[in-house]
């Protein structure tokens, strides 16, 4: 078995209406999110063997507060073509992972990742699949499992949603 963890960069700030689209940091909600993200993932023990990250600054930014909160040793690729990927870019990446990887966190953008989220899911666990296509907001963590020996086998339909979880269901401590 395989597992995808596809996180969808926190909340950004949009005070600079001339700032690029790529260049658009992190807001302080979205700062509030990473923390409350990670502190869910420590929780849960959620350690992937590779990080790919789009490499704009708030994916970069949501990367980091991660890494602040669970440490540094991930192996991270920063992969320029998730930057506002569509479904089909995002599985022709995951399927290039290596198979010694069974745990894989993709760092990415909607709408692209959220399509690609609904387009993998062939069953769920409880309601995670009927919240998730309401809404996949912004710091939103999907948890996909593949019956599959390596990520070649992941494909449309193919993946398991065992969990969803959005930086608003979680508590500040």
């Amino acid at each position: 078995m395989v597992r995808l963890w596809l996180l969808r960069h926190a909340k950004s700030a949009w005070d600079d209406p001339g700032l690029d689209d790529f260049a658009r940091p992190l807001s302080p909600r979205g700062w509030k999110a990473c923390r409350r993200i990670a502190r869910h993932m420590a929780q849960r023990g959620i350690r992937p063997d590779l990080v790919l990250c789009s490499p704009a600054t708030r994916t970069r930014q949501t990367l980091e507060r991660l890494q602040k909160h669970l440490g540094e040793d991930w192996t991270v690729r920063f992969e320029p073509q998730l930057y506002l990927a569509d479904p089909a870019t995002l599985l022709a990446l995951v399927r290039t992972v290596p198979a010694a990887c069974r745990e894989l966190l993709l760092i990415g953008h909607n709408p692209g990742l959220e399509d690609f989220a609904r387009d993998l899911t062939g069953t769920a666990a409880g309601d995670a699949l009927s919240r998730m296509r309401t809404k996949y907001p912004t710091g939103a963590l999907a948890e996909i499992t593949f019956p599959a020996a390596d990520w070649a086998q992941a494909g449309p339909g193919a993946g398991c949603l065992a969990s969803f979880v959005t930086p608003a269901q979680l508590k500040d401590e």
